[in-house]
């Protein structure tokens, strides 16, 4: 009696070894490309954050100087201090600066505007409020 045996112990080739390694290094590059992507997105958003911050803090300096000092800047508007900001392993630079309109007698438009810059991309959040002669 003939036994059959199979004689396919050879495993795997080095051809399907280096298809696989290439399999995988083609969906590791993916997921680092993602990675990277929302690590970028997620550092923007911080900066925009404090940003709003920066500009929300001006704002509310703004609203206790009297309503007689807020004089109008026209268009071009006053440059506030720069405020430095540690963010991660470095410091940003929002550059401030306010607009003061007069709407009415008793009204004044106020805008304050932030500008900062991140990997070469200037960026700008605004916030405006009217301010009211108390009577």
């Amino acid at each position: 009696m003939g036994q059959t045996a199979l004689r396919n112990n050879r495993g795997m080739t080095l051809i399907e070894v280096l298809i696989a390694m290439v399999i995988l290094l083609i969906a590791a590059l993916a997921m680092l490309q993602t990675s990277a992507l929302s690590i970028h997105t997620n550092v923007a958003n911080s900066l925009r954050d404090e940003a709003g911050g920066v500009a929300e803090g001006t704002m509310n300096q703004i609203r206790n100087i009297p309503f007689a000092s807020l004089t109008d800047t026209g268009a071009a508007g006053a440059a506030e201090p720069t405020v430095e900001r540690k963010h991660r392993a470095g410091s940003v630079s929002y550059a401030v600066r306010r607009i003061v309109r007069d709407i009415s007698a008793d009204a004044k438009q106020v805008t304050v505007t932030v500008t900062w810059t991140y990997k070469g991309k200037s960026s700008t959040h605004s916030i405006t409020s009217i301010r009211r002669r108390n009577t």
